[in-house]
């Protein structure tokens, strides 16, 4: 459970509050720099390094002009080396905590990102969907699969392959929110899961995403990708059926080399499969239009185009 940064910073400069206010009517032989120390490495854990150490040192610049410190003009060098090496260590202490919260975020993030493609993982993704974030709000399932990466893998190598989805997955955030969830569920597979309004801007989404990845002479010689689109008016609701749902939507475009196919899942009802039939039953303002077939023996094509451009490139 993360705790927001904004929450944990009040809390803290809350308690570090009390303590002072504790400490000004406690008897003076109550040190309670300990307390003030396991302050300062909770804000270094769970807010930030910095927030940490301007907080301990608006600490001991308090406690100095509360007299609370050493006074210098009369301590012994004892003293004040002592003070020196407490502040020394729990600097130090500060410092660690927030290297080590900062390895673990990087390691949390790789963890739940895919290394090649720069997009979520499969466990990121359903990580992603276990709260209520998608539920009760009209949403947009996207199932993407790339065509032809076997192919273009056999004839010119994985290093093709892999260039091929890092243009893919870049293409796809260039065209969606950085707040939507894009993610790669295994090999040529892709999720894109994103809250819209209406099923007038899922449709508007679906078809732009279909244009920049299919269509346009910039995308002449690459890799073409078929689009299962699926409309959630009442949010992700079970994600499984969803993505099976998705998915055979994203195989009837394949069949029809239509880019893509669009349908809307019907309230209470996740195993149905919505057909084409479905989609040209809904009332006008919701007609999801399909994109015409433009792409036959797509894939072959790509890796001819693209073996020719290396050609090119050697000569």
């Amino acid at each position: 459970m993360q705790v927001p940064k904004s929450a944990a910073a009040s809390s803290l400069a809350g308690c570090a509050l009390l303590v002072l206010f504790a400490a000004s009517i406690a008897p003076s032989s109550l040190a309670l720099g300990s307390v003030f120390l396991l302050i300062c490495a909770f804000g270094a854990w769970f807010v930030s390094t910095s927030f940490a150490v301007m907080l301990g040192l608006l600490l001991v610049a308090i406690y100095y002009l509360n007299g609370q410190l050493v006074d210098f003009s009369e301590a012994h060098i004892d003293q004040v080396l002592s003070l020196a090496f407490e502040l020394g260590s729990s600097l130090t202490v500060i410092l660690m905590l927030g290297v080590a919260r900062a390895a673990l975020e990087i390691e949390w993030k790789y963890a739940r990102t895919d290394s090649l493609t720069g997009a979520h993982n499969r466990k990121a993704f359903f990580e992603a969907l276990k709260g209520d974030g998608y539920r009760s709000k009209f949403a947009t399932l996207i199932f993407a699969d790339v065509d032809g990466l076997k192919l273009l893998n056999d004839s010119l190598g994985h290093e093709k392959g892999d260039e091929a989805l890092r243009n893919f997955s870049a293409t796809v955030r260039k065209s969606i929110r950085k707040n939507d969830l894009f993610a790669r569920l295994g090999g040529d597979e892709f999720a894109i899961l994103l809250e819209v309004r209406d099923a007038a801007a899922a449709r508007l989404v679906a078809n732009r995403l279909d244009v920049a990845l299919n269509g346009g002479l910039e995308n002449r010689g690459k890799l073409k990708c078929s689009l299962g689109v699926l409309i959630l008016p009442d949010g992700s609701i079970s994600i499984d059926a969803e993505l099976r749902q998705a998915d055979a939507l994203m195989y009837e475009a394949k069949r029809n080399q239509a880019g893509l196919a669009i349908a809307v899942c019907n309230k209470g009802d996740l195993e149905t499969l919505p057909s084409a039939e479905t989609v040209a039953t809904l009332p006008e303002a919701t007609r999801l239009p399909r994109t015409p077939p433009a792409r036959p023996a797509a894939a072959a094509a790509a890796a001819r185009a693209l073996a020719r451009s290396d050609y090119r490139a050697a000569s």
